[in-house]
Order: structure tokens, then C-alpha cells, then sequence
């Protein structure tokens, strides 16, 4: 009979996310993942494998959770233009206990890591890359309900609005400026919906 796991899995996850969230992949120790997770070595090597395998999961976990974020916004407004701006507010916010770092982990994972780490760097871009056609779907939906103009490149304009992101959160993340970041979103917005 295979044993029963002790330990919540997402909750686990979820703490080594945000660990690694906040301090990046090279500067966490193995002791702060043993501490953060309450796990022994051999518990977490049986579970998760290395803490590059770790670190893969929680990259994972943290794009899974984004994803449903975004689900919960869109099903929560009329229009998905709407529903996605809600989104992308939510990522403009400072530090704090529920958002380790202002800067977005997969950014931060391609910004700290180079080719040797080449597996983890891959997922990242994929990641990048998914969220950007995500993006794209909804623009066209936006395109059809009216919101955004059909002359609008969905694929460029997802792209534009991943870049407009990264650059705020990355401002963000320098200055601490909730108010600028959130009025240059705003103005940002109007310009799309005015074009």
C-alpha cells in the first residue's frame, strides 16, 4: 500500500513559491527551503526532487495561480476587456506578505538565470510565451464586443501590453511608486480604447 503524504502539497508549493519569489533561485539555501516548508531533506528530495526540480513546480504553480486569476476576473465582468483590465491592475502592488516581490517571478527567474540552468529558462519563455497568446485571445474577443479596435495586431498588442507590464512592475519594484504605476497603467488603457 503506497503511504499517504503528510503535508498539503499545494500549501508546500505555495511556500516555497513565494521563498523563491522573494529572494530569487541562487541566493535561497536549502535550509530556508527545509525551514519555510517545515519538510526534512529526504521528505522534500522524495517529493519534489532537487531544488532545481523544486524550483521548476513552484514556477509552475506560480503561473497556475496567475492563470487563475485571470479566470476568476474575466468571469467576474461582462466584457473580457473589462475582465483583463481588472487583471492587470492586480499586479500593480507593493511588496507584502501575500506578493513577495513586485517584479513578476517568471521576469525574475530569465533576469537572475543563465544557459546553465537552461530547463528552467525554457519553461520560462514557455510561460511567457502562453500568457502572451492568452493575452491575444482576449484581445480578439475585446475586438469583437467593440471594446478594442479591429485594427489592432492582437499578437502585437499582446506583446505590447507583457512589455507595459514588466516595465511598470519593474518600476515598481525601484521606486515604490503605487500611484504613478497605476495612473500610467490607466492613461495606458485609455489610449487603447480610444484608438
Amino acid at each position: 500500500m503506497a503511504n499517504i503524504s503528510k503535508f498539503d502539497r499545494e500549501d508546500v508549493l505555495e511556500k516555497a513559491r513565494n521563498l523563491f519569489w522573494q529572494k530569487g533561485f541562487l541566493a535561497t539555501s536549502t535550509r530556508e527551503i527545509q525551514t519555510t516548508m517545515d519538510m526534512r531533506p529526504g521528505s522534500i528530495y522524495a517529493a519534489f526532487g532537487s531544488k532545481a526540480d523544486l524550483f521548476n513546480q513552484t514556477l509552475l504553480h506560480y503561473a497556475q495561480t496567475s492563470t487563475n486569476a485571470l479566470n476568476e476576473q474575466l468571469a467576474q465582468h461582462d466584457s473580457p476587456w473589462s475582465g483583463l483590465k481588472q487583471y492587470l491592475r492586480g499586479l500593480i502592488v507593493p511588496c507584502s506578505a501575500g506578493v513577495p516581490s513586485e517584479l513578476c517571478m517568471v521576469m525574475r527567474t530569465l533576469a537572475e538565470l543563465d544557459e546553465s540552468h537552461q530547463e528552467t529558462l525554457d519553461i520560462a519563455k514557455d510561460l511567457l510565451t502562453q500568457v502572451e497568446n492568452r493575452f491575444a485571445s482576449i484581445i480578439a474577443q475585446a475586438q469583437q464586443q467593440g471594446d478594442l479596435s479591429k485594427a489592432f495586431d492582437k499578437q502585437q498588442l499582446a506583446k505590447k501590453l507583457q512589455v507595459h507590464i514588466i516595465g511598470l512592475r519593474s518600476y515598481l519594484k525601484a521606486t515604490g511608486d503605487t500611484d504613478t504605476v497605476s495612473q500610467q497603467l490607466e492613461e495606458f488603457f485609455t489610449q487603447l480604447e480610444t484608438q
